[in-house]
């Protein structure tokens, strides 16, 4: 917070319950803030009351976006729509190493993740990227489905 001199003034965060007891008649004194608390997750509050507007700098953490939504979209991303088990076997390479289990899991995991990792690779990099056109055959086999 910046006071009326352009001094920055940094609050002490403190629980509601504590700013209820510190002052305890809301609107009777007023002044520079000292504290401020979360009141819900969309509220926070300040004691005493302003007396004046001030200008605020708020610094928060926000809540990361969901790996499988896209932003504007409930579709999803692209790996979560075309690689499901790239995605899974991925997520579960990295849960695997809070969760105590064989070790044979952890290499069943990896060997699931590297060959989901491959198909992705051909894919990208296979795909009318590789001068098929030139001698006729792809250089690395694909999966694909027929056109017709």
């Amino acid at each position: 917070m910046t006071d009326s001199s352009g001094n920055q003034v940094f609050l002490d965060k403190r629980d509601t319950s504590f700013m209820a007891e510190y002052y305890n008649t809301p609107g009777t004194q007023s002044g520079l803030p000292k504290y401020y608390g979360n009141w819900d997750a969309n509220y926070w509050v300040v004691s005493p009351t302003p007396d004046s507007t001030y200008l605020i700098t708020l610094a928060y953490t926000k809540q990361p976006a969901s790996i499988t939504d896209s932003p504007g979209s409930t579709q999803g991303t692209y790996t979560s729509n075309k690689y499901q088990d790239l995605l899974l076997y991925g997520c579960l390479v990295e849960a695997y190493g809070y969760l105590k289990g064989p070790a044979d899991m952890l290499q069943y995991y990896e060997g699931s993740f590297n060959r989901a990792l491959q198909s992705y690779a051909i894919e990208q990099q296979g795909r009318r990227r590789r001068d098929e056109w030139q001698d006729g055959a792809l250089r690395t086999p694909l999966k694909s489905e027929s056109p017709s």
